[in-house]
């Protein structure tokens, strides 16, 4: 006894590969037909015919048509055939017991129950967006691979339901986040950046536990302060005030970004700012020390044209800067609560930064930049050596640099007296008082202008010509205010 697995009274054929069914022994009607008429007359031995009637003995014989005409072609899964293959494939699923069972129905509902529900989940709660496409796709093919194991074992494995509802909730899934998220994307990044520097929302919305956690990497600190802002502010109204405020702010931020630099914040008249970081820039000291410079020069046009036209107050419109970079490690991150934090800098790197921003005002310069970043700007940049001192708060000496204009571009003036000024330290670094003060006064006839560091080294020459620093003393000057 043969049990046949039925499907609602329906057989399910189990195919065999497409050669074999090609290969299956077909002899036309008419041929046989006259066969048979020959060997009745006597006219042809039947073992020597094309047709031999003996071949039929013990074998089942199937009669159909194959004409295209008869309209007898069947759909299988290697394309159309005549009727009477699948007669043939049946048959032989019967003698062979070649039977193709259908999964169970409440196998193939689990299975559906659980592959759709968990690709919408992965779309839904993974954040990373390899994640959401690389585990539904893997499901996906997964599937059908078990299909196909499964029918080695003659076990039909149904992919039509599969097949369609699969690839409907995954599309559907990431049509919907991409609706719903790039709306409230582009909703919280126009607010944020309002209020956050763009390059931060723009990293913290593609990898915000990222900065959360934060990291140290090399960066370039930037500080930037008003000189007597106060005095300024104590001029003007508070209208007037925020006015000036916001247009120096304003043009200060565009240089800033410009350069690929990043907001940390605003103090007041201060403007704090980060290069290299969140995002990676190979060369951030290159744009911070070109944004300083074009800082000032930004700032004289706006002096220009409040002078103009008379906007503001006299101090207003002789407004002076200065700036202070140093290149380092620093750790950068998410600093604060989960509920209030902000993207900022912090280290001895940062420290170092706002002193010498502090520091520019004894020197009289602009732009004061450390040691650090004059070696990796020097190449490009134009700059002198001012002095050789122990910031508070640090044991370390540190050499200190003006930072004057992009190479090429600096007078002749500036070059000249540059190069007077740092031949008249060699001579205050060999405790050569007298030479030194030679020298140094020489400075400001060449520049044709005011130079506070060569002042200031004169006054300090005449101090330790009273009070010789001793033999051992290594030309550091120690600083004992910020």
């Amino acid at each position: 006894t043969t049990n046949i697995p039925l499907e609602n009274g329906r057989m399910r054929l189990h195919y065999y590969s497409p050669d074999e069914m090609n290969k299956i022994p077909r002899f036309p009607v008419w041929s046989l037909i006259e066969s048979y008429e020959r060997v009745q007359k006597g006219e042809a031995d039947p073992t020597k015919l094309d047709t031999n009637f003996y071949d039929f003995q013990g074998r089942t014989i199937i009669i159909g048509t194959s004409a295209a005409a008869t309209f007898d072609d069947k759909v299988t899964p290697y394309g159309k055939m005549p009727g009477f293959v699948l007669h043939a494939v049946a048959l032989s699923n019967l003698l062979e017991k070649h039977f193709l069972r259908l999964s169970p129905m409440w196998f193939n509902v689990l299975l559906l129950i659980v592959t759709i529900p968990t690709c919408v989940y992965f779309s839904f709660f993974f954040q990373q967006m390899a994640l959401r496409v690389l585990l539904p796709t893997a499901i996906f093919f997964g599937y059908s691979l078990l299909a196909l194991f499964a029918f080695k074992f003659d076990i039909h494995l149904p992919l039509a339901a599969f097949w369609t509802a699969y690839p409907i909730a995954f599309l559907g899934s990431l049509g919907y986040l991409t609706f719903t998220e790039g709306a409230e994307r582009r909703k919280y990044s126009k607010v944020l950046s309002n209020m956050v520097d763009p390059s931060i929302v723009s990293e913290a919305l593609n990898d915000l536990e990222a900065l959360k956690k934060g990291g140290e990497r090399e960066i370039t600190a930037f500080f930037s302060d008003v000189a007597g802002f106060s005095t300024i502010s104590e001029q003007l109204s508070s209208a007037d005030l925020a006015a000036l405020l916001n247009e120096y702010l304003g043009a200060m931020t565009i240089i800033l970004k410009q350069n690929h630099g990043t907001l940390d914040k605003y103090i007041g008249d201060a403007v704090v700012g980060i290069f290299g970081a969140p995002i990676h820039r190979d060369e951030h000291y290159m744009e911070a020390a070109k944004a300083s410079l074009e800082m000032i020069s930004k700032l004289k046009e706006l002096k220009v044209y409040w002078s103009e036209n008379n906007l503001y107050c006299k101090d207003a419109q002789d407004m002076d800067v200065r700036i202070g970079l140093n290149t380092g490690l620093a750790k950068v991150g998410f600093m604060g609560t989960d509920s209030l934090a902000s993207y900022t800098m912090m280290g001895d790197t940062v420290n170092l930064a706002a002193r010498l921003e502090a520091a520019g005002k004894d020197y009289g310069v602009n732009i004061l930049i450390s040691e650090f970043t004059n070696e990796k700007i020097k190449e490009r940049f134009y700059t002198r050596k001012l002095d050789i001192v122990r910031v508070k708060g640090k044991n370390e000496p540190v050499q200190l640099f003006e930072l004057i204009a992009i190479k090429g571009e600096e007078s002749e003036s500036r070059k000249k007296s540059s190069e007077i000024y740092e031949e008249a330290f060699s001579y205050y670094l060999k405790q050569e008082w007298d030479k030194a003060i030679e020298v140094f006064s020489n400075v400001e006839k060449v520049r044709g202008s005011k130079d506070k560091a060569a002042e200031m080294l004169i006054d300090r020459c005449d101090y330790y010509k009273k009070s010789p620093p001793g033999s051992n003393w290594d030309g550091v000057f120690t600083r004992k205010h910020k």
